[in-house]
């Protein structure tokens, strides 16, 4: 999905998992299922910062998909931006904590399948032991009564966290974020949104096999007191 500031601009282009490599460039050709032409795309609103960044996609980036992961190589004369959690990980960062800078002409990993994957059972393990610890508080069953109670027993797992691990977000000429005077990517003149459907796939898989916040209660309620550890 194509966006100018914070308003979307276009239609979603769906594309068949049978096509490994997709072009999003600044042309005015007819998109197909493997190109994305954003300079055909209209806008009344559009401003004057948004037309001139539009003007030097020029030939925009192609991404590579290889069997669930994803490259970007850059093939405009300006550099992209990228939000990738696979590139915070490998940087040492923390998911969100960074814009990563990728230069005209390279082509650079920014999408791990494997890496999402693991991430987003670790996330939903600890929002369950944090679940469970919080019930087994409230029914007295913790090895240690002066445990710290979050106010809200019922936080549960951050699903829209989770959703981000499974899309890539992508600015054209302009940075955003601790670095650029724009501190959002909605600040940008121009940028994409990718969504990965086999990675949103998982996410639900790994939805649907968490227990509820019943089965934990009735879970720890079987135990007997002191047995839960904090």
């Amino acid at each position: 999905m194509n966006f100018e500031m914070d308003s979307p601009v276009g239609e979603i282009l769906k594309v068949p998992l049978s096509l490994p490599l997709v072009t999003v460039d600044g042309c005015v050709d007819p998109s197909r299922g493997d190109r994305f032409c954003l300079g055909r795309l209209s806008n009344v609103h559009r401003t004057d910062a948004s037309e001139r960044a539009r003007l030097h996609i020029g030939k925009g980036v192609i991404l590579d998909c290889k069997t669930g992961d994803v490259w970007i190589r850059c093939m405009s004369d300006h550099s992209v931006f990228v939000q990738s959690y696979y590139l915070d990980y490998q940087a040492g960062r923390a998911p969100g904590d960074a814009v990563h800078k990728i230069y005209p002409k390279a082509y650079i990993k920014v999408f791990d399948l494997h890496q999402c994957h693991d991430e987003m059972q670790r996330q939903a393990q600890m929002a369950i032991a944090e679940v469970a610890t919080q019930q087994a508080a409230v029914q007295g069953k913790l090895q240690n009564p002066n445990i710290r109670i979050q106010p809200n027993i019922n936080k549960g797992l951050g699903v829209d966290d989770l959703r981000r691990l499974c899309i890539l977000r992508l600015s054209f000429v302009k940075g955003w974020g601790p670095d650029y005077r724009r501190q959002s990517i909605k600040e940008t003149p121009c940028w994409i949104e990718i969504q990965l459907h086999r990675a949103l796939q998982l996410l639900d898989n790994v939805l649907h096999s968490m227990p509820s916040e019943t089965q934990l209660q009735d879970g720890i309620a079987s135990q007997p007191s002191g047995s839960v550890f904090s």
